[in-house]
């Protein structure tokens, strides 16, 4: 009784309308399939063998089908045991979450691969998995890499795996993960390196930022490190914390050269328009796609960005998805760092901004001139990285603070023009000048204090709509007790429904864009000379606000999209 009731319990066929007992004619419908098929799968899975016999059985007609089933499940990458318990949040190579499968968990017995005997999983990322294992000619202990879709495996990814293992074989230094073998074994390809007992700098940096001359110290080793790199023509292009492994001895060794481009290289990889590397650290050209800019200067940015996070805790530019990152790389700036960590020294925060300016002609020209700005800063010596000037921090807050800056800038020029206007005139109404010009202080001080709030996290949802609300009922209060015809003034709604964009949420364009056309309502019934226009060109107005509003917000939607499906990608 109890066997009969889990076999059927387990495969849930027992009672499915759409699945006919005649052994001579098996009727399936199609999403009935996909559903049986998808609970044999997980038989497969589960090593549960009563269950699977059990669907064999009741569907005679589909056993070529789940035999196929069985012979690919035989074909699956072999995974000796689970995650290690410093894995169970993600990669320590990569940094990339991997969910653990039912695979995951078998038994922890070592697994024979040729002459390796695999441990345990240590590591898993976009492409390969990284196992703790012994060379056993050698008697020796080794990580050992293999590509993750096994035989089924493109030409490409295969190219870019031994990519990697070339990569990565060419070099000798002491901080950089050392490559021994190269190899295919029954279709499998994988390469043994050197194994790093410890932790990555990310895991590390778990616990807070490090002390201002730790991380200048560590930051240093890495950047004589990297900077061995190109001069063996090869750039990184994926310089992150969890790429670091801290040895027994504390020094970091760089590893996972999966990204790594050769100068010569022209792979599919190193095309225009391909955005490689992780969001929170990888440089403006390579968030916009530019690979044919990336460059030794481009490993620099991300050295700036590790500095950054260990310096603060995190990393200069982190939103809560992928698409906002990448935008905050290519236009926006970091907080400072001094702003999050007050004994950070000013010295060594110009050097962590310098290795993050946006253009890559104004970071330091090689990663060994950051090397030696940083003994510098060690010694006690003035360091190359100067204090910028007041126009160039100037363009940094408003690259940091964009909101509040187009604000800004917008009130001092219609400030400025009301200004000329009222002196030009010689007549000019002079309380209606101070009304005017004080209805542009309340604004500013509005903008200023929206800002602070934009600040806090917490706030930050409540605070894009309340202040899309108040400009659009400042704008209708100044639309209201301006003189004479308004006409060319009424730009200032599509203004405000388009500025909304910007934030990349299309409910806000749609509250921008109704907020707008319930003020131009209101703004239409309190001034009696637009009651006397004709009735259509109100009807027109609020019909132009109503497609600006829906194009805006139609982009955004389509950028979302785009967005979604990036995050459920990894990046190459």
């Amino acid at each position: 009784m109890t066997e009969n009731h889990d076999t059927t319990g387990e495969s849930g066929i027992e009672n499915d309308p759409d699945v006919t007992r005649n052994p001579g004619a098996v009727n399936v419908s199609e999403d009935r399939l996909f559903e049986l098929l998808d609970r044999y799968v997980t038989t497969l899975h589960s090593d549960d063998t009563q269950s699977r016999s059990a669907i064999i059985q009741r569907n005679p007609d589909l056993g070529e089908l789940l035999a196929c089933l069985d012979s690919l499940e035989h074909l699956a990458p072999l995974r000796p045991s689970r995650r290690g318990p410093e894995n169970e949040t993600g990669s320590v190579l990569d940094g990339i979450v991997a969910e653990p499968t039912a695979a995951d968990q078998m038994s922890d017995a070592p697994a024979e691969f040729g002459k390796y005997v695999l441990f345990e999983e240590v590591g898993r990322g976009g492409m390969g998995v990284v196992y703790r294992a012994k060379q056993t000619d050698l008697d020796r202990v080794v990580a050992l890499k293999m590509i993750l879709s096994s035989r089924f495996a493109s030409e490409e990814e295969i190219q870019r795996f031994y990519g990697e293992a070339r990569a990565a074989g060419r070099l000798r230094h002491p901080n950089i993960v050392g490559i021994h073998e190269v190899g295919e074994l029954n279709g499998q390809h994988y390469f043994a390196m050197d194994y790093v007992e410890g932790e990555s700098l990310e895991e590390s940096l778990q616990t807070g930022p490090l002390a201002a001359n730790e991380a200048v110290e560590c930051l240093q080793t890495i950047a004589r490190a990297v900077h061995h790199l190109h001069e063996n023509q090869i750039v990184h292009r994926d310089l992150k914390p969890s790429n670091i492994l801290i040895g027994e001895s504390g020094e970091p060794i760089l590893t996972d050269f999966g990204l790594a481009k050769l100068f010569e290289s022209n792979s599919a990889q190193t095309r225009t328009g391909t955005i490689i590397g992780t969001p929170s650290y990888m440089s403006p050209e390579q968030a916009g796609g530019e690979a044919s800019r990336v460059s030794p200067r481009s490993d620099v940015y991300s050295l700036g960005a590790i500095l950054y996070k260990m310096l603060t805790g995190r990393p200069p530019f982190q939103r809560g998805n992928p698409l906002d990152t990448l935008v905050e790389v290519m236009e926006g700036e970091p907080t400072l760092p001094t702003r999050l960590n007050r004994s950070i020294p000013r010295e060594l925060e110009r050097i962590c901004l310098r290795c993050l300016e946006k253009s890559p002609e104004k970071r330091y020209r090689t990663a060994a001139a950051l090397a030696d700005d940083l003994e510098r800063f060690l010694n006690g010596e003035p360091v190359e990285a100067r204090q910028t000037g007041v126009i160039s921090r100037i363009r940094r807050w408003g690259r940091r603070e964009p909101a509040l800056a187009s604000r800004l800038g917008a009130l001092f020029v219609a400030s400025l023009i009301v200004q000329i206007t009222y002196v030009v005139r010689e007549n000019g109404d002079f309380p209606f000048h101070v009304k005017v010009m004080s209805l542009f202080g309340l604004w500013t001080v509005v903008a200023v204090v929206f800002q602070q709030f934009l600040k806090r996290r917490y706030l930050a949802g409540f605070t894009r709509f309340a202040w899309a609300a108040a400009d659009a009922i400042l704008l209708t209060t100044l639309l209201f007790i301006a003189e004479g015809p308004i006409g060319p003034l009424l730009i200032g709604y599509p203004v405000l429904i388009a500025a909304s964009g910007l934030f990349f949420r299309v409910r806000l364009v749609v509250f921008m864009t109704c907020v707008s056309l319930l003020s131009y309502g209101v703004l239409t019934l309190l001034r009696g000379d637009m009651l006397e226009m004709p009735p259509q060109y109100p009807v027109i107005y609020a019909a132009v606000l109503a497609v600006v509003g829906f194009i805006v917000g139609y982009q955004v939607y389509r950028i979302r999209v785009l967005s979604r499906h990036f995050e459920h990608r990894r990046l190459p």
